[in-house]
């Protein structure tokens, strides 16, 4: 008799488990799937694209070796650092490539040898709330745009918390003139170091009087400000140029007043540091 009743115990119990098995299985099937995002697939804006779409559009264009440069400096996809050399520059297309699709940029090679050319569309400004207008950089502007983007990611490199205002930026903030009204000159940049220094890209010679004239206005008169009374003026200049300016500007800063002479800094375009006195090693030159 105890026999039975454990042999009836026993086969409750694989019911019971079957019963059991049978029931989870039922669950596990009717259970319903997992909703899937909306934007599962799709390219979205990340915020690293802003930063970089922000200072390309200050710019009016970067090219794309410099676009890679500004991405690197930040970190890439789930929050992953950069390698120690960088984003490559394959990398860097395909982030741009992302952003054609999306209508934030186009994108153009314009020399054989050379990388392309990114600038922001109008939606792209739009969205960023920018108070650009949309602008395709001329080819003829290209090479002078390359040059006034390695001082600024330079200088933002080696002292990040200077304040660089970019010449479109000032330009933008320039009150409407009447037809005929003269202009003021507005440097390629301007840089809060918290002094407040004018920069110069100069790759063409300039007539000695547009050199004279330029300086004039921005160290000694002034130019008209649009949220003051009062002219603005700059602390320094900086100038960078390259050998067949240099001697232009040199002279240019030495019909200056006296006084106003040491406010002019002469850099070369190349190395991006300022000229050593004669008999100086160039490594030995001040930094900017």
């Amino acid at each position: 008799m105890d026999e039975e009743a454990s042999h009836g115990a026993h086969v409750e119990d694989s019911q019971g488990s079957a019963e059991r098995r049978q029931l989870a299985a039922s669950r596990k099937r009717t259970k319903r799937p997992r909703k899937e995002r909306r934007d599962k697939g799709k390219k979205l804006i990340k915020r690293r694209d802003l930063i970089v779409l922000l200072w390309i559009a200050q710019q009016y264009g970067a090219r794309l070796d410099q676009v890679q440069a500004l991405l690197s400096r930040m970190p890439g996809r789930g929050g992953k650092p950069i390698s120690p050399s960088g984003l490559t520059l394959s990398a860097a297309l395909q982030v741009v490539d992302r952003w054609v699709t999306l209508g934030l940029v186009q994108y153009r090679r314009i020399y054989d040898d050379e990388p392309g050319w990114v600038w922001l569309t109008s939606y792209a400004l739009r969205l960023l709330q920018l108070p650009y207008t949309m602008l395709t950089p001329a080819d003829s502007t290209l090479s002078h745009l390359y040059h006034i983007n390695r001082v600024r990611l330079d200088l933002e490199g080696r002292h990040p918390e200077y304040q660089w205002i970019s010449e479109r930026t000032l330009r933008a903030a320039q009150p409407r003139r009447e037809e005929g009204a003269v202009l003021p000159h507005l440097p390629d940049a301007q840089v809060r170091t918290p002094k407040l220094v004018a920069v110069e890209v100069e790759r063409s010679p300039k007539s000695d009087k547009e050199l004279d004239d330029i300086l004039t206005e921005l160290l000694i008169t002034g130019s008209p400000c649009t949220d003051s009374d009062e002219p603005l003026l700059y602390t320094t200049v900086w100038y960078f140029v390259r050998p067949k300016t240099r001697t232009s500007v040199e002279q240019a800063r030495d019909r200056l007043p006296p006084d106003f002479q040491p406010r002019v800094k002469v850099l070369s375009l190349e190395t991006l540091t300022e000229f050593p006195p004669e008999g100086v090693l160039q490594d030995e030159a001040f930094d900017v």
